[in-house]
């Protein structure tokens, strides 16, 4: 398949061209546009389900404009659907390190069947992560949306290599990223530079890059020299993403 910057670039364009269709698209049209791609059939319900999504989301905004009364969270922006996916989290199975530690081996050995699995076991910390990046112009559902299809890009191209034990690291940086990926697109660029999502960003990269060079989580003091950002600054950040 396509690097996932291309592919999650094709997924947003033709979820606008189902949305604006004066008639519904089938499966098998909306399928036609990733022709080139080689999708797995777990791809391609990733796919359906990621625009099938969009779109209710998209109807029920249409519908809470047309209504007057809405309750206090639908005037605050969170939808219908999304009210009801943070519901079905509520009844999710609890999975321990020890049981994520068997789903990645299993993953590691080439068992295509516990990706589905492993996503939903990250559920919950992809909507976490999603949480850290709010703000104005951005909607919730959107990030945390964005967050899951980086995570599934990610833990399909794990899929059969060897034992990662800081995967965890990787797939968050993965979701983050994803999610990064998507606010710069709607707030722009130069706006995000100046935010705390930017801030956030940088200090989560800047983890990442001393990780690898050194083997082994970054000092405060080691962040600071790498960010160029006081001991301070970075102290508030660390508070600011435990609340």
């Amino acid at each position: 398949m396509t690097d996932q910057n291309t592919f999650m670039e094709v997924v947003r364009n033709v979820a606008e061209i189902v949305r604006t269709a004066e008639v519904p698209m089938s499966e098998s049209e909306i399928l036609a546009y990733f022709s080139d791609m080689d999708l797995d059939e777990n791809q391609k319900r990733i796919v359906l389900a990621y625009i099938e999504t969009a779109q209710s989301e998209e109807t029920e905004e249409g519908q809470q404009e047309d209504t007057t009364g809405a309750d206090e969270e639908e005037q605050e922006g969170r939808s219908k659907v999304f009210q009801m996916y943070l519901d079905e989290l509520s009844l999710l199975p609890s999975f321990t390190a020890k049981d994520r530690e068997k789903l990645y081996e299993r993953l590691s050995s080439g068992d295509e069947t516990v990706v589905e699995t492993i996503s939903t076991a990250w559920l919950k910390k992809v909507l976490t992560l999603a949480e850290k990046y709010m703000q104005p112009r951005l909607h919730l559902e959107d990030l945390v949306q964005e967050g899951n299809m980086a995570l599934f890009l990610c833990l399909q191209d794990m899929l059969g290599k060897p034992y990662n034990e800081q995967i965890e690291e990787v797939l968050s940086a993965a979701v983050e990223e994803g999610i990064m990926n998507y606010c710069s697109e709607i707030v722009g660029e130069s706006e995000l530079e100046n935010t705390l999502v930017g801030k956030i960003s940088l200090v989560h990269e800047a983890k990442k890059m001393l990780s690898l060079e050194k083997g082994q989580a970054p000092t405060i003091e080691e962040l600071s020299e790498y960010t160029k950002m006081s001991i301070d600054e970075l102290s508030e950040l660390e508070e600011y993403l435990k609340q």
